[in-house]
């Protein structure tokens, strides 16, 4: 099968051109940094929660369990459930606006969570802030995808998702200082807040489609039409199945990590605050270079053969998965330990760029904020979500068991699924230079 969807004559007409795509130079990196923004702001505040998971476990008298399910589930059930239909919407709408929707109704509801007392008032909070946040990113890699040309996207891609590592980070380094002088009620209300700020200027940025292209989306494709897109496209593309998949599995085990700060402070003896700063200068630190290394390189290899930005993926984690296990069992006295630290925070972010690029390859533009959405809820619901529950109860299990280090081993199991991710990409990419020889061979011959 062909790696792409054959478009009609009409969705081919309504497809931009790469004149209409491409515009000035500054204002398309303008607007890569400030989205970017945008995705520091969304994981900051997606992560906060995690930044204080010794205070909120404490404050709230949470379980291991309960913990994880509020990272996991009842944050991700909503986020990715309605991420596809936004996905979906972004395709159809004016995109700054529908960001300027969502980035509005998360940021309330992150100031909202510094009012909760009890498991069930977080859940709700946490349940209805996932809506909000399922705007962005379908609808930011949409506009990134039709501003930069088909050779940067990897680039644009890991830089947008710089957000990940400086957010996460941030939550993290925000716990660790404003959070011991305001406590972490506070945080989370200026959090909101900013939030709230930063929406009125989403009203300035220019939707790259013309009304037009917008229209003729809306009228031709209804949101209703989502899954006989979606399975269409995966119909089409054995590759995309593949990609998808192979996502899946690396963010099952980043899912893993959730409850690193309980095990910094339980089984590796750190002070919270230290445990904190540290996790949040490792995650900026290495998952900057992570993401910006990932964009570049993927980029370069896709540049010298086809379907390199997989095989990029498949060589980097053969390569560093290892040293995801090796640091779990050093000592926090020596420099290996904090050496693999940082190699384990590049790893988080590295695949982003390369995976969010593959996909806008494999699918036509009219379909990249759908597909994206799509991607993003199999990627949580099925990787974070259960990689979050998963090392949730296997640490409670290996706890009652009697284990003296029940979060490691926990986590240990939970990161095998990522040297399976391996072999998808792997297949993957032989899949789409199968494609291209086909269809250079046929061109040969015409």
């Amino acid at each position: 099968m062909n790696s792409q969807i054959v478009l009609t004559k009409d969705e081919l007409a309504a497809t931009p051109s790469a004149s209409n795509i491409v515009g000035n130079r500054g204002r398309t990196i303008t607007l890569l940094v400030f989205l970017t923004l945008l995705n520091i702001l969304n994981f900051a505040d997606r992560f906060l929660i995690q930044g204080f998971a010794v205070d909120m476990i404490r404050d709230l008298h949470l379980s291991n369990l309960e913990f994880t399910l509020l990272t996991g589930f009842v944050f991700t059930t909503f986020y990715t459930v309605m991420g596809l239909f936004m996905g979906a919407l972004a395709d159809r709408v004016h995109r700054p606006r529908l960001i300027a929707f969502g980035i509005f109704s998360w940021s309330a509801l992150t100031a909202a969570t510094g009012f909760a007392n009890n498991f069930m008032q977080l859940g709700l909070v946490r349940m209805f802030t996932g809506v909000g946040e399922a705007v962005l990113t379908p609808a930011a890699l949409g506009i990134l995808g039709d501003r930069f040309k088909q050779h940067q996207r990897a680039f644009a891609a890991g830089f947008y998702y710089l957000g990940a590592p400086i957010g996460i980070g941030a939550a993290f380094i925000i716990a660790g200082t404003l959070g011991t002088v305001v406590g972490w009620r506070n945080c989370f209300f200026i959090l909101g807040a900013i939030g709230v700020v930063l929406t009125g200027f989403l009203f300035l940025l220019r939707e790259p489609r013309n009304e037009q292209q917008i229209q003729h989306a809306a009228s031709k494709r209804p949101v209703t039409a989502v899954f006989a897109e979606i399975r269409l496209a995966l119909r089409a593309s054995p590759a995309l199945c593949l990609l998808i998949l192979g996502g899946v599995l690396v963010i099952f085990a980043q899912g893993a990590f959730v409850l690193d700060q309980v095990w910094l402070v339980q089984e590796k003896h750190l002070g919270r605050q230290h445990a904190q700063q540290l996790a949040g200068i490792m995650f900026i630190a290495g998952g900057v270079l992570g993401s910006l290394l990932g964009g570049y390189l993927a980029d370069l290899l896709q540049a010298h053969r086809a379907g390199g930005r997989l095989w990029f993926l498949a060589l980097i984690y053969l390569l560093g998965v290892p040293v995801g296990y090796i640091y779990r069992l050093l000592d926090t006295t020596g420099m290996a330990f904090y050496i693999c630290m940082f190699i384990g925070r590049m790893m988080i972010t590295i695949g982003y760029g390369p995976l969010f690029a593959c996909l806008q390859d494999l699918v036509p533009v009219q379909l990249s904020s759908t597909m994206t959405a799509f991607m993003i809820l199999c990627m949580t619901l099925f990787g974070t979500s259960l990689g979050n529950l998963a090392v949730g109860v296997l640490a409670d299990v290996f706890r009652t068991a009697g284990y003296d280090t029940p979060i490691t081993l926990a986590v240990m199991v939970g990161m095998a699924p990522w040297l399976l991710a391996i072999p998808c990409f792997v297949m993957a990419a032989r899949m789409m230079e199968t494609s291209v020889a086909k269809s250079f061979a046929g061109d040969v011959a015409v």
